[in-house]
């Protein structure tokens, strides 16, 4: 009986410790002690710190690391990403994918996240969703154009308009290849509240906290080959 209620006690010290340094919310108690925790994002929560995160991404050899950020290679649903974790004080409050340069393939960020968390809470220039603990944010974006040299353009159809005039029209998107860009972020939720409460919200997010919340996006372009690459 003893050891019944020793064990009892550990189970609820260790239940209350998960709570306080997780931030995830009460009811995943359960799910923590569990070995497949619910976590808040990959293998982390909210409020971890820098060498907690790097524990959870052990093996993945980190690329870049700053005082407020930790970066890694990724591929996500075939996609070449960054893995980024941000911090404030050393805690965990923003993480996500971003694309690491434009690629014909980035939709499959935003298929991979309705895939996982079916129809968004709402859309706001991108994709959200809303739970108790998190918001989670998933869009992309035309960052470039290659366009094909030729010497020749279709005109309107000259003498033939009245019978090619939908034909022409599928020509003008020949020779275009289209190259994107897609974030797919997860952000603490009281971290989102609180910017809601501050004056200049931009000036408390990091570089790549603006990355992954929309903010800042790639600038578009379009590439033609023999003159070179004219920003948009």
């Amino acid at each position: 009986m003893k050891d019944i209620m020793s064990r009892s006690l550990y189970i609820y010290v260790v239940a209350i410790l998960i709570v306080m340094t997780t931030g995830c919310a009460p009811h995943r108690i359960l799910d923590a002690l569990s070995e497949d925790s619910d976590y808040c994002f990959r293998e982390v929560s909210w409020g971890f710190s820098q060498e907690r995160v790097e524990l959870a991404e052990a093996g993945n050899p980190v690329f870049e690391r700053a005082e407020d950020a930790l970066v890694y290679k990724h591929k996500i649903s075939g996609v070449d990403c960054k893995l980024i974790y941000t911090f404030k004080d050393n805690k965990l409050r923003a993480a996500g994918y971003v694309t690491e340069t434009p690629v014909t393939n980035a939709e499959n960020m935003i298929k991979k996240a309705v895939e996982k968390h079916g129809m968004p809470t709402s859309e706001q220039d991108g994709m959200v969703w809303k739970s108790f603990d998190t918001v989670i944010y998933a869009d992309v974006y035309t960052t470039a154009e290659r366009r094909t040299m030729t010497k020749y353009a279709y005109s309107s159809g000259g003498l033939l308009q009245d019978i090619l005039q939908r034909n022409l029209a599928k020509q003008g998107d020949q020779g275009v290849i289209t190259y994107l860009d897609g974030v797919f972020a997860y952000l603490d939720r009281d971290f989102y509240d609180k910017l809601h409460e501050v004056e200049f919200p931009l000036s408390e997010l990091s570089f790549y906290e603006k990355q992954l919340m929309g903010v800042i996006k790639r600038r578009k372009r379009t590439i033609i080959p023999g003159l070179g690459t004219i920003p948009d």
